[in-house]
């Protein structure tokens, strides 16, 4: 901290009128001496601003995804070795839908087991 000294040369009467301590004589010379002491700095604050956090992302691979071809009612039956008595009377007991006779003739699964009529 910087200080200043001010040095001040008064009459012994105008310390008396300023206040100043211990006895003087009258027309005698006085050094009032001052010490001025400026006012502190302005406080300043650092602030520390941390980096925006990070994150990991992890990103998979590209799957493909192939679906199996699509089965009719009656390649399904037959995959799981349904015989072809079993896949008539599903047909009859599912309202007997034309899309398991494909050629309307009143035959189920003809295309997979044969034809049957």
């Amino acid at each position: 901290m910087n200080r200043m000294v001010t040095a001040l040369l008064m009459t012994a009467s105008a310390v008396a009128v300023l206040g100043a301590c211990g006895t003087t004589t009258a027309g005698t010379p006085v050094t009032v001496v001052r010490e001025i002491v400026p006012p502190p700095p302005p406080s300043t604050t650092t602030a520390v601003v941390a980096p925006p956090a990070t994150s990991v992302v992890v990103v998979e691979p590209p799957v493909t995804v192939t679906r199996a071809p699509s089965r009719t009612s009656c390649q399904r039956l037959l995959a799981e070795g349904f015989t072809y008595t079993y896949a008539f009377e599903a047909w009859v007991n599912a309202g007997r839908p034309l899309s398991w006779d494909a050629d309307r003739d009143g035959y189920p699964c003809e295309q997979s087991y044969g034809n049957r009529n």
